[in-house]
């Protein structure tokens, strides 16, 4: 899915909505060390694996959750042995189904601060959300030796976290960054809180200053997955790994910025009207 499709979808598609391929299976892949892609054609959902069980992050739908599930089965790990459980952002496209991941490995659910009482609200099929922990900006989540850092980038959610870790590959270690999201050209989002604007330049400009080698994100469309995944697989010993995009990351950022400030200067006439500030 081409982003702009991807931004229409966003724009037309109510809360619970669940747009075509969200829930399809895409091939489950390993990424870079241990770091591996066990979501949808473009909900993006990453596991992390370690000796004393695996990090997951994004439950997605709960009509994800199988796509999940037999994706980490796949690559040869078990989904019972997801000992934590993280997201980016509240919206019901990646944490629908905290609950239910929950239910089937007993994992602990991280939150943001900034995001607690937003992801109370969904609440699939009457079941309370699950917070078991919470964390700030800049700090840290560490288990079976692997570490990563939070970072609240605010506007597509007022908590919006982006999370980066370590990788190594060949000898090298690089910048892992998963991006949370910079959506910001649908006008409903800009609806959402006082200062949302300021938000969003504020986090592109911070955006900008993130060392980011191995660039993911929240959406598959985003990161460039579905033409990233064939050069993966085409991929000869010596080539480049396709996810080490520093560039790409820099272009993602400049499309997003432009986007939304076209959306913010959009007469009402023409859309939901100027943000609220």
């Amino acid at each position: 899915m081409r982003k702009s499709l991807l931004l229409a979808a966003l724009v037309v598609c109510p809360v619970y909505a669940q747009p075509a391929g969200w829930v399809d299976a895409f091939p489950p892949h390993k990424i870079m060390d241990n770091v591996y892609y066990v979501g949808t054609k473009e909900l993006a959902t990453f596991l992390i694996t370690t000796p004393q069980g695996h990090i997951l992050m994004n439950s997605n739908y709960e009509a994800g959750v199988p796509v999940i599930k037999a994706g980490v089965e796949q690559l040869g790990f078990k989904f019972s042995d997801v000992k934590i459980l993280i997201a980016g952002h509240a919206h019901p496209d990646h944490v629908e189904a905290d609950a239910m991941v929950k239910e089937m490995t007993g994992a602990q659910v991280i939150v943001g601060r900034l995001e607690v009482e937003r992801t109370k609200e969904f609440k699939p099929k009457g079941k309370e959300h699950p917070i078991d922990r919470v964390v700030e900006d800049g700090e840290k989540v560490t288990f079976g030796g692997v570490t990563l850092t939070a970072h609240v980038m605010p506007g597509h959610t007022r908590g919006c976290l982006a999370w980066s870790m370590d990788m190594t590959e060949g000898g090298k270690t690089y910048k892992g960054f998963i991006e949370c999201s910079l959506n910001g050209q649908f006008m409903a989002s800009l609806d959402q809180y006082p200062g949302i604007a300021d938000d969003f330049r504020a986090t592109y400009k911070k955006a900008r200053t993130m060392p980011v080698e191995v660039f993911l994100s929240s959406h598959a469309s985003f990161y460039g997955l579905p033409a990233k995944y064939e050069k993966l697989k085409a991929r000869k010993p010596g080539d480049p790994n396709p996810f080490i995009d520093p560039q790409g990351y820099l272009a993602h950022v400049d499309e997003f910025e432009k986007s939304f400030e076209a959306a913010l200067a959009r007469p009402p006439a023409q859309g939901k009207g100027k943000a609220k500030q």
